[in-house]
Formats: C-alpha cells, structure tokens, sequence
C-alpha cells in the first residue's frame, strides 16, 4: 500500500461498460463515478475495446481518468472466433443458467489471466470491478494485497427474472432453474469482494443479510448533475402524458403498451384531448403504429430531451419489479415533472408518495392519479416543488457518488492504519 500522506491512492476501476455516449444509466454511473474519484485518487481505468477502436476511447477516456489500460474485446467480426465462442459460450450459459455476457466476461475478456497480464509491474491501492461477472479476477489482486469492491449496479438475478419471465419463450421449470443458479453465482461472487456498493436501500438491507463474511457495505444510490436536469416545469395545453425510457427493452415496450392500453382509456372518457408520448430511443415497430392514433406521439431519441419532459403534465411509469434503480424517475424528479408510478418503480430509493410521486397499485388507481394532476393545477403546481425537492435533498452527485468516494477514502486508509 502507498503512504495517503505522500500521493493520492491509486484507483484501478475495471468496467466492461464505458463512460459514454452517456444515454444510459449504466454508462451514467460509470462516468460519475470516475468524475467523482479523480479529485481523491489516481484513477486508472481497465477496459475491452474492439479492435480499430483502441485509439479514440483512449483518447476520451484520458479526459476523465489518469491512466487507460486497454484489453482486445471480442471481435465478432472474426468468423471463425466468432463461431467458437459462440458455441463454447451457448454450453457455457446452458450448464451454468447464466448470460452469454457472462461468459465473454469472466472467461474471456477479463479472464484472471489477462487482467494480469496488464497489471504486470503496476501498484494500486484498490481495484473497483464494476458488475460482478469478473469476480473470478479478485485472485489476482488478492495474492498483491490489493482489496477489492464491487459496484454492484443491481442485484442482477431478479433483472434476469424479469427478462426470462418477459419474453415467455422457454418453459417455466427452465427459467426458475435457470433463475436459481443465477442467483446462486451471483451471491457466491459477492464472497470475493472486499467491499460492496448498493444502489438501492432495501437491496442494501438484502446484502447485509445474504452474504456470509463481513465486507464493508457502502450504499450509493444513481445520482446525477442537477445542473443538466434544471427545474423547468412548464406543462403545455392539451396536457402531455409521458412514458419515459429505452424503447428497445421488451419490459419497457410491454410498460408502454400497458400505459396505451389499459391507463390512458381511462384518462381519455374524461380527458379525450389528452396525449400520450412514449419518449424513448429505438421504439419498435409496434409502438410507432400507436402513433395511427392521433393522440399518440412516438418521439424515438430526442436530444435534448430535458425541453421534451419539461412540456409534460406529468410522467407515468407502470414498472413491476423490485430491483434495481431507475435514474430515469430522478431525471424526471429534478426537472419537476409530477410523477404518477407504482410501489415496485421507487421501492429501496428512498421517495415517498405525495412528495413529488403518487403511486398507484393497479391500473386504476394509476389512472386516478393522473386525473387528479389533470384536473388540478394547484395540486400539480405543488407536486413539481416537492419532485425537485426530494432529489435535491437525496440524488445530487454531491450526495451519492462524491460522498461514496469520500467513504471509500477513509476506508482504505483506515485498512492502511490496521496493516501499519
């Protein structure tokens, strides 16, 4: 370990996911997170990059970190290899009830034996894995005395539930198999780790409770720079309903169908010139012939997307599931736009109905939310203060990824004083 009085500790942060284009949430809490630790550490950032890519992610990358080291991603481009770690891959997944991913990750791209390879002669402090696929690569930091954490993002298995249960197209005995030996990797992984980063409290609570020996918890919810969400509520007449989010996942086509389908009737019988706008890039081709309803709109990607939500009456979010974290509810929050969702969308973030959200258990009562808003001004009016409110006193990058680095300072030097 390095002396903290002499230079920054130094940061290894190994991320399959890059930091941009930034459109995502996983991308987002890549790139906050390095913003966040550079004015703390020496942060080298460990990445695959397909080939002919190298050059320009190292470039962008070096704007936000101090050091890149880059790995050869898997190039589907080469037939034959290709071919190869497809079939090996397909087995692999099959025995293992994992993803394809999961397989390119921890047995190919950041395998033990090339993480090592770049290491060869450098020192770090501290190795942050983002997601849990290369755990297997925690062996070669432990046998240097370097401790590890993993950004957990999520707790992956129940998104993979969700996903198996949404597509519908193996058996069920076969999904809960597969679901079960997700989860039984997945838990078995967090074993390796040092310490671990939740996003989500009651996921938080979930960790604390799952894992057999003792790492250092840290919760550090999905943040994000208010400065690009400024509050700027401006609803337009006929009022805009809004559902809000990637288009190309199926749960968040069946989520915006579902808002078509079984809310907005209801809103209709009182309000018949309302709109619904499905905000989101990549829309299928069974979204976009919604739009043969002329109170439809399908907007695909908008770029500046925070004018598009500011002109929206509210934005309503049918999600089931509790896992995860969506940035998406905060992004919305901070620009003031009322928000009408279920339990499961905000369940472990800490938001609290009347304060900025209504829930709603079903589609009915969704729907009387949305009414309601509607119909009052003077309600919506108030709802929009209380939104930007509770994400400026919980979801600022100051309060969830600066703080999270600061926690993770002391905690290494407190390691470093324990050894000394």
């Amino acid at each position: 370990m390095k002396s903290y009085s002499t230079s920054k500790p130094r940061l290894l942060i190994l991320s399959h996911v890059l930091p941009f284009p930034g459109s995502a949430g996983q991308q987002q809490r890549v790139f906050y997170t390095l913003q966040s630790a550079r004015p703390r550490f020496h942060v080298t950032f460990a990445t695959c990059v397909a080939p002919g890519e190298a050059r320009e992610v190292k470039e962008k990358l070096l704007a936000l970190c101090d050091d890149v080291l880059v790995l050869p991603a898997h190039d589907p481009r080469h037939t034959v290899r290709r071919a190869w770690h497809k079939a090996v891959g397909t087995l692999y997944s099959v025995a293992k009830g994992l993803k394809y991913s999961n397989y390119l990750i921890s047995l190919f791209e950041f395998s033990p034996a090339r993480v090592a390879s770049i290491l060869s002669d450098k020192a770090f402090d501290c190795a942050l894995f983002e997601y849990w696929h290369a755990a297997r690569s925690t062996s070669v930091f432990r046998e240097r005395g370097i401790p590890c954490l993993l950004d957990m993002h999520n707790i992956l298995w129940q998104a993979r539930e969700r996903d198996l249960n949404t597509t519908g197209l193996l058996p069920g005995l076969w999904n809960r198999r597969a679901v079960r030996k997700y989860k039984e990797q997945e838990e078995q992984a967090w074993e390796n780790f040092d310490g671990l980063i939740t996003i989500n409290s009651e996921e938080h609570k979930y960790v604390e409770k799952s894992v057999a020996t003792s790492p250092r918890l840290f919760y550090a919810p999905m943040g994000t720079d208010l400065r690009l969400w400024p509050y700027s509520w401006q609803p337009v007449s006929p009022p805009r309903i809004a559902y809000y989010g990637a288009l190309s996942t199926q749960h968040n086509q069946r989520d915006a169908l579902r808002c078509y389908e079984k809310i907005m009737p209801r809103v209709w019988s009182e309000f018949p010139e309302a709109e619904l706008w499905l905000i989101g890039s990549d829309p299928p081709e069974s979204l976009r012939r919604l739009t043969s309803d002329p109170r439809v709109k399908v907007t695909g990607f908008v770029e500046d997307v925070q004018s598009l939500l500011a002109s929206m009456a509210l934005v309503l979010c049918p999600w089931v599931g509790t896992y995860g974290f969506r940035s998406r509810l905060i992004e919305v929050m901070a620009l003031g736009v009322p928000l009408v969702t279920c339990p499961d969308a905000v369940y472990g973030m800490d938001l609290e109905h009347g304060k900025g959200l209504f829930l709603g258990a079903d589609d009915k009562q969704l729907a009387g939310h949305v009414l309601s808003l509607i119909r009052s001004p003077k309600l919506s009016q108030e709802q929009s203060r209380l939104a930007r409110q509770s994400v400026e006193e919980r979801y600022s990058v100051g309060s969830t990824y600066e703080r999270l680095m600061c926690e993770v300072a002391e905690w290494l030097r407190s390691r470093e004083r324990k050894i000394a």
